[in-house]
């Protein structure tokens, strides 16, 4: 029973926010922080290059690290890097990061970044497309064809062209 007032005055606290300001405005406020987060407009910069720099750095340090242990770099036996314990291998693979990360000049990291996107990009559209192509020659067999496996072949094929025309839209628009 003495608890009951913790049960009364608990969504009474809670619901104060919602009462002083508009519900909306504090979404969009909210909303907004995470957008500067993203955009990194928070730091004082903005764009994609800062972004691609701090991912670069993430990367670098990680290859330069694991590298650097996976030689020996715990001071295991006779490897190439056995004389580096793991702090030294966190600080060389930081330095290397951070050097890299901010002396590497824009053009790299834009030529770089749209490089990647192009890949994933190929792999995102040419993998079902290839997948599609493959499935329509190879199923059901040879000599197995029934009028099933036919009108499957023909929404695969309707399918397929679905997507290649709107890949054609999509590289007309961008």
């Amino acid at each position: 029973m003495k608890k009951k007032w913790l049960m009364f005055s608990l969504p009474f606290l809670l619901s104060l926010p919602l009462v002083s300001a508009g519900i909306t405005d504090t979404i969009s406020s909210v909303f907004n922080k995470i957008l500067s987060i993203g955009t990194l407009s928070f730091l004082g910069v903005s764009g994609v290059v800062p972004l691609t720099r701090i991912l670069i750095g993430i990367f670098v340090f990680t290859v330069i690290f694991a590298t650097i242990t996976a030689l020996g770099g715990g001071g295991k036996g006779d490897m190439p890097f056995s004389f580096f314990n793991r702090a030294q291998a966190t600080l060389i693979a930081a330095i290397i990061a951070i050097i890299t990360a901010v002396f590497l000049p824009p053009q790299v990291l834009l030529t770089a970044g749209t490089g990647w996107a192009t890949l994933i990009a190929l792999f995102l559209i040419g993998g079902p497309v290839v997948g599609l192509a493959y499935l329509m020659i190879t199923y059901p067999g040879k000599d197995q064809e029934t009028k099933s496996t036919v009108l499957v072949k023909l929404v695969l094929c309707m399918l397929l062209f679905w997507i290649l025309s709107a890949m054609k839209n999509a590289a007309v628009l961008g």
